[in-house]
């Protein structure tokens, strides 16, 4: 077989224990979720499974880290709001699974996720050695953003598009601004 056949194959795999995943964290919910379930409903092996992802908390991540790549993105200077208006959209377009993840157990598992995005980002600016080291901004940064996508999410309290997604670039980038001793979220 060809190595285009095989990624491809690989994609559809991954794409099939995505939404069998998803399907089964609306059921049955993050705790009770098990590999065995995700690979039945999948129609994959067990093993199948473990070729792609090591726990479902792999899988988890996996399953966020392209939209919280967005979010991540926004603590860079110029950051564009655009993906944040598609990702807040999408968000909103698929609250059930957004509440969820938004909850216990997977909050905390969502906030690593994205704070390690993030710095992976700020540590990219090469901020010199600032006071407060990048992982606490990281973590700041995360768990503001994740707050505000909640409060969109839920509707309470009720935020426009617009706003919102200026309010997540603009604190994004002001926490940010701490690494260099400025406020790069000016108004």
């Amino acid at each position: 077989m060809t190595d285009e056949l095989l990624d491809r194959r690989s994609q559809r795999t991954r794409a099939a224990l995505h939404d069998a995943f998803v399907q089964l964290l609306l059921e049955q919910g993050y705790d009770a979720l098990k590999i065995g379930a995700v690979a039945e409903r999948a129609n994959v092996g067990r093993s199948t499974f473990y070729e792609h992802y090591r726990t479902k908390h792999d899988l988890l991540r996996a399953s966020i880290v392209g939209p919280f790549a967005i979010l991540a993105d926004l603590v860079n200077p110029g950051g564009s709001t655009g993906h944040a208006v598609t990702i807040l959209r999408h968000f909103r377009d698929h609250q059930q699974v957004a509440r969820v993840l938004l909850s216990w157990p997977t909050r905390p598992l969502l906030g690593q996720t994205l704070a390690d995005l993030i710095e992976e980002r700020l540590k990219g600016r090469g901020a010199g050695q600032p006071s407060v080291p990048v992982e606490v901004i990281a973590r700041q940064i995360a768990q503001a953003q994740l707050s505000l996508v909640e409060s969109w999410v839920l509707g309470r309290p009720h935020l426009e598009l617009a706003v919102a997604t200026d309010v997540l670039a603009r604190t994004s980038a002001a926490l940010a601004g701490v690494l260099e001793g400025t406020d790069q979220g000016g108004g």
